[in-house]
């Protein structure tokens, strides 16, 4: 008997098999939950249909290893909500605002270790050199090895204010009063660069921003400063006002984008300088309060930003590449080779880049609390519902 003649006669039994065991999707509401409610239930004479589907789930043995997801519950000391997921060298980190506890689970979701901060975490903490750097606005920095949640380092308390690596080899850091320091690994050595003055009633919003030799400074009133490190001391403050800063400058190969509230998105630096309308206001805001307009940026300078009713691309010159309409619930989190941002179905979506068309949908047994977590193909989120949810084979 010829091999396609056994396979065109492979029982319904087998097929059942490779279906139960396939981890396509457990919701109800899925295709192959569907077909194997079918082929249970349906009667063909000499069971030979089946061995035609047979073939079909033969072409998908890859996807039929895929590993499972994996839940657990958020620990009550996190408090109700606004619970946050991060991955960091597959170590899933999970934090709230409203708590000064963080937990750090392996992917399989057993704890690894638990740890308490002086204040409570509204910040994700920065890798630097395989350490969590953890800060907050005048608190001494704190370096955690993520393995062991063992303190490795606490920046000077004589020296509070926001700190990030400058290079490989130093620190900078924006001290009290528009002091900028710059300092080594150890802060052994430490120097002071300049005062960087703010006229009455302003202040200082988020951490420096180091691109290049440039340090980029926002603030509360929208304004934002550049020190040029290269002439030794050269401060200016770049372009316009613009009021209402949702978020602390992120940093982009040209420079720094900021976002507003009442909907502008802006590229600002050394030689691009630009400012672009988007739907703003309560659209910046997910119905639960999430920030959607998170600008995630590509490896080519381009700039992707979620609303509550779109998502839209701009390139590093400010044309605007495509917009969708899509009912999103987290900000868009860039990965090589697209943009993967939760929608209200819920389920998280990867957007082509060049085009904004869905590559693929990954369903969720719930709305998520935040924004998801991606490295690689690990992806994990916190949920609404008070659960994490980690599947380490994201397409």
């Amino acid at each position: 008997m010829s091999l396609l003649r056994v396979l065109f006669s492979a029982p319904k039994a087998a097929l059942l098999t490779i279906l139960k065991n396939t981890h396509f999707s457990s919701e109800k509401n899925s295709t192959f939950w569907k077909f194997e409610t079918f082929v249970s239930q349906t009667k063909v004479p000499g069971e030979r249909l089946f061995g035609c589907v047979f073939c079909l789930a033969v072409v998908c043995t890859p996807n039929a290893l895929a590993q499972p997801s994996t839940t657990w519950k958020v620990p009550g000391t996190l408090g109700p909500a606004d619970w946050q997921a991060r991955i960091y060298q597959g170590i899933v980190l999970v934090t709230s605002p409203h708590s000064n506890f963080l937990y750090a689970y392996a992917s399989s979701g057993k704890l690894m270790w638990k740890r308490e901060m002086s204040w409570p975490l509204s910040r994700s903490p920065q890798l630097v050199e395989d350490k969590l750097l953890f800060q907050q606005d005048g608190q001494p920095a704190v370096l955690v090895q993520p393995e062991t949640g063992e303190t490795k380092q606490v920046l000077p308390r004589d020296h509070n204010g926001w700190t990030v690596p400058r290079d490989e080899k130093n620190w900078i850091q924006l001290g009290q009063a528009g002091q900028l320091l710059t300092a080594n690994k150890e802060w052994t050595e430490w120097r002071n660069l300049g005062h960087l003055r703010l006229p009455r009633g302003d202040d200082w919003f988020g951490p420096p921003v180091v691109v290049g030799s440039t340090v980029y400074l926002g603030t509360i009133r929208g304004n934002l400063h550049q020190v040029d490190l290269a002439e030794r001391w050269r401060s200016a403050v770049v372009g316009t006002q613009l009021p209402r800063p949702l978020l602390p400058p992120t940093p982009h190969p040209l420079g720094v984008v900021g976002v507003t509230v009442s909907g502008l998105l802006s590229l600002r630096g050394n030689n691009a300088s630009w400012v672009k309308p988007f739907p703003g206001w309560t659209q910046c805001y997910s119905g639960h309060g999430e920030i959607l307009a998170r600008p995630a940026i590509d490896s080519e300078g381009n700039i992707y930003l979620a609303t509550r009713n779109q998502v839209s691309a701009w390139n590093p010159l400010g044309r605007k590449l495509w917009t969708r309409s899509l009912r999103c619930s987290s900000a868009v989190q860039w990965k090589e080779g697209g943009c993967y941002v939760a929608d209200t179905s819920p389920a998280i979506l990867k957007l082509d880049p060049a085009s904004g068309a869905t590559l693929s949908r990954f369903p969720l047994p719930a709305g998520v609390a935040s924004a998801p977590a991606i490295e690689k193909t690990l992806l994990a989120v916190a949920l609404n519902n008070g659960e994490i949810f980690v599947n380490p084979s994201l397409p």
